[in-house]
């Protein structure tokens, strides 16, 4: 459409409609999304700060529970727990001592009775028949559970919720019990007694939960077994069946409804006394906390619109304004008119590039009059220059010519080194060419060392492995011959009998890798890799040059690196793995073309 080309072209209409939509949808859109994201916020700190409440409850939960387990502990060790279980009462002497001891194991209790107010009572019946009761005296049933308590043998076991009847207050009193068989120190196996430690329910709640529950923040103890809830005398009422199935469904963090009301419920489960500790809280509480929010972000909204429109005028002037002058000057340069100029307003990156664009033009117009005509000459000079140097084809026709005499006369060795001469001279002009493939760079180096082999003789070794496939690959000419003529330079001494070098040839993922290893004197990494760096010329170092044209080629991320060796020097040299003609043309001319 004639409209929708007119704005796809047309920097200005651009401008207009994103930062109408800017100024407009987007800011509907953002504050909607950040008046949700901030409820979304408030609700997760109100769930977390019931979290941290439930983790303190659990904690003071976790806490009772090992102080009463740990009393239980104490008992085994103690020498006076021992003797009122197991001394025997014969004499007067014995009555004398177990009532101390009695009267001792009292004081203990009424202790911990005094500091506890979770503390019910205590039980403790020895193997001599001894009993001692301290604390509320009550009755009921609790044969099921001192029978399980022998079966674990030593072992801690918690009851569930059960009623206990208080003589003394004449009503049904909720406890939880710790029992357990108490063994012998020396033996383990053998019982001197139980031990029965009941605590009140409802002052277990009440301490478990003080100080982290409030008409908003209500805390629950659902018990698993017995299907009962604990909870406080005000707030919410819910079903054991709902939180049960909340907790089997959704996990730690659940939602609730009681009377119409959205409650967010948070879990954890209790494993030694089988019972599930929760907190919740009302999401009409949440609401009531948003009220504020929900205002101020109206106003935020209002706000970001006027200065969006306040923006938006700036930036067409600043902006918008000084581009559509840079483009309209920019055709006049195209059409040829080098008299194009911008007008510079400000000193900000708008206004550098318009300055920019100025030098631009004047430094166009410099290089026409005189770079052009200079580069010119240079060309005629090179032009004479090439047209003194030997003709390529009478320099392979003569090699050939005296390669066959050197057969027709019984010389092959001589007709094979003048072979790889051959090869040597045809790969290095190779008309000129940058880019030959693999195999023709390895067929370069062979020939290289097949001479360096007719002048050692023996005494020399090489061999050459490439990958299956790799032949045809793309490389830059003479990137091998410079690593090994480098060996004979500085790697291999005089005197040095058997001489090896090895070229491997292999890819990883995109890179095509090349070892050439030597077994001569080695190679100072530190100093190469400080050569291969330098900014410095460095003609006489083959190293260098071609690094420098790999990376100058590629990047850095390609090049020559040193690798630690065992014997003598390994070179690696790594390049983008180009694998045929095509790729090459990506590379260099770019894909769109």
């Amino acid at each position: 459409m004639p409209l929708i080309h007119y704005i796809k072209n047309s920097l200005k209409w651009k401008s207009v409609i994103i930062f109408l939509l800017l100024v407009t949808i987007p800011s509907g859109i953002i504050g909607s999304i950040v008046l949700y994201q901030s409820n979304k916020i408030l609700k997760e700190q109100i769930i977390t700060t019931t979290h941290q409440n439930l983790g303190n409850m659990e904690s003071q939960l976790t806490n009772v529970i090992e102080e009463i387990e740990d009393i239980s502990r104490y008992m085994i060790y103690s020498q006076e727990f021992r003797d009122f279980m197991t001394s025997p009462a014969v004499s007067g002497a014995d009555y004398n001592h177990l009532n101390q001891v009695r009267s001792n194991l009292s004081g203990f209790f009424v202790f911990h009775q005094s500091e506890k107010d979770y503390f019910h009572s205590v039980q403790i019946e020895g193997e001599n028949k001894q009993v001692l009761t301290v604390g509320e005296t009550v009755e009921g049933n609790e044969t099921k559970w001192i029978k399980q308590a022998k079966q674990l043998e030593g072992e801690m076991l918690w009851s569930t919720p059960y009623q206990m009847h208080n003589q003394r207050t004449g009503q049904d009193e909720e406890v939880v019990s710790l029992f357990r068989v108490i063994n012998n120190l020396y033996n383990i196996k053998e019982p001197v007694g139980h031990v029965r430690i009941r605590l009140d329910l409802q002052a277990l709640y009440q301490q478990v939960t003080d100080g982290f529950t409030t008409r908003q923040h209500q805390a629950f103890l659902v018990h698993n077994e017995e299907e009962t809830i604990t909870s406080s005398d005000f707030g919410p009422n819910f079903s054991y069946q709902a939180f049960i199935q909340n907790i089997h469904t959704e996990g730690e963090s659940f939602q609730l409804e009681s009377k119409g009301d959205v409650y967010y419920g948070v879990s954890r489960y209790i494993e030694p006394i089988d019972m599930h500790l929760v907190s919740v809280v009302s999401e009409t509480y949440i609401l009531s906390e948003m009220k504020d929010i929900r205002s101020t972000f109206g106003y935020m909204i209002l706000i970001a619109v006027l200065m969006g429109l306040m923006t938006f005028a700036g930036f067409v002037v600043f902006v918008v304004r000084p581009i559509l002058e840079l483009t309209r000057e920019t055709k006049r340069l195209e059409h040829g008119d080098f008299s194009a100029q911008v007008k510079v307003r400000s000193k900000d990156e708008v206004g550098q590039l318009g300055y920019r664009f100025n030098s631009m033009v004047e430094q166009i117009q410099r290089l026409i009059d005189n770079k052009y005509k200079l580069e010119i000459q240079n060309k005629h000079s090179e032009l004479k220059a090439l047209q003194s140097q030997i003709n390529p084809h009478f320099l392979y026709n003569t090699l050939d010519m005296l390669r066959w005499t050197a057969r027709l006369e019984n010389a092959p060795d001589t007709s094979k080194s003048i072979e790889d001469l051959s090869t040597l001279f045809r790969i290095t002009l190779s008309q000129g060419k940058v880019w030959i493939p693999l195999e023709d760079e390895l067929k370069y180096v062979k020939s290289y060392m097949e001479l360096q082999k007719k002048r050692l003789g023996d005494s020399f070794h090489y061999a050459i492995f490439i990958e299956a496939g790799l032949a045809k690959s793309i490389v830059l000419k003479l990137m091998l011959e410079p690593l090994v003529e480098n060996s004979f330079k500085h790697g291999f001494p005089q005197s040095q009998e058997n001489k090896n070098i090895t070229i491997r040839c292999y890819r990883k993922e995109n890179i095509l890798v090349m070892d050439c290893l030597d077994n001569g004197v080695g190679i100072d990494r530190e100093k190469v890799e400080q050569l291969l760096h330098t900014k410095e010329e460095h003609d006489s170092y083959a190293l260098k040059n071609v690094h420098d044209r790999i990376t100058n080629a590629f990047g850095k991320p390609y090049g020559i690196e040193i690798v630690d060796a065992e014997i003598g020097a390994c070179v690696r040299m790594k390049v983008p793995w180009i694998k045929d003609k095509q790729i090459l043309n990506q590379l260099i001319e770019g894909v769109d073309r």
